[in-house]
């Protein structure tokens, strides 16, 4: 089931080699987060979900794709340095493929599964904004 975003930015305009910041604080008590990266709602080169406790995920973060609103195949990570109710920051690089950079440093590359030049949307789901930088 697809969670409804707390913040969405549209136009955001990033090319490859455009790196974004985000910094928020996760909603207390929450089982899970998430930040997507895409040209819309329905077409999300990188949607990062770590995932406290939710379906059969403990403690995981789920990266995937979705193209024409469908889902693509889940890669799991087993790294995560996220605490319910803490200040976070997530950094992405925009390249040939996505690379997540988690709070702890650890790198984690997302390969983009359809072509994209532009990202254009950016959605921030039980996560509070609290600031987002572009370079």
């Amino acid at each position: 089931m697809d969670m409804e975003p707390d913040v969405r930015i549209t136009n955001l305009n990033l090319h490859k080699g455009h790196r974004v910041e985000v910094r928020g604080r996760i909603a207390k008590g929450t089982n899970r987060f998430a930040v997507d990266l895409g040209t819309d709602s329905r077409n999300l080169i990188c949607h990062c979900n770590p995932r406290f406790e939710y379906s059969v995920d403990k403690n995981t973060i789920v990266l995937n794709s979705k193209q024409n609103d469908a889902w693509d195949i889940e890669k799991k990570e087993t790294a995560f340095p996220f605490k319910s109710g803490s200040e976070t920051m997530l950094i992405f690089d925009f390249e040939d493929c996505i690379t997540v950079h988690l709070p702890d440093g650890k790198e984690i590359p997302f390969t983009c599964r359809f072509p994209i030049e532009v990202i254009n949307y950016l959605a921030l789901n039980n996560i509070e904004l609290i600031s987002i930088s572009v370079h």
